[in-house]
């Protein structure tokens, strides 16, 4: 091969790899109880926990696929069920997208949450994204789901036994833009 078409070679893969890289975004948030804005016995707002959790986020376009990678700890009490909302900063919203669910009947392949401290991965596809006739959300529309998270309207929220509305949230945000 000529040293030309070996240029020309390696700069193509060279190219495709940061292409391929661009492709790929990512999402955070640390969750704790201050966050939350949930009801529990008629009083609204902030929780004192020591319940904490992390979520990292990573979108393909391409593949339209969003991994996911939640932890959480030292929650008051077995968790029972966490998802992504479609809510802004200190307001409520529907779920979007379950992480997990031990109670009731979960989307199909909702795998059940660990205990009061543990970390639950998979990944989204458009089959998980769930329907929110009343915020506009068509079930299956993947799109709209990144469009929320790149409009800093979802955040990720942990439900304990103790805290049915929730115990720790997060509001999502671009990782490159954490400081906004």
């Amino acid at each position: 091969m000529s040293r030309k078409k070996l240029a020309a070679v390696l700069i193509s893969a060279m190219l495709g790899s940061a292409a391929m890289a661009a492709q790929a975004e990512e999402f955070h948030t640390v969750l704790s109880g201050f966050g939350e804005v949930g009801v529990l016995g008629g009083v609204t707002g902030a929780i004192s926990t020591d319940g904490r959790g992390t979520l990292d986020l990573k979108l393909d376009r391409r593949a339209q696929t969003l991994e996911f990678k939640l932890t959480y700890s030292n929650m008051s009490a077995p968790v029972i069920m966490s998802h992504i909302h479609l809510g802004q900063v200190h307001t409520a919203g529907g779920v979007m997208v379950f992480f997990c669910s031990s109670v009731g009947t979960p989307p199909a392949g909702t795998q059940p949450c660990p205990g009061a401290a543990g970390t639950v991965t998979g990944t989204i596809t458009a089959a998980n994204v769930l329907a929110l006739p009343g915020q506009h959300l068509s079930a299956g529309d993947f799109e709209a789901l990144v469009n929320a998270l790149e409009h800093d309207t979802t955040y990720v929220n942990v439900h304990t036994t103790t805290f049915p509305t929730g115990e720790i949230r997060g509001e999502i945000r671009h990782r490159d833009r954490d400081d906004d």
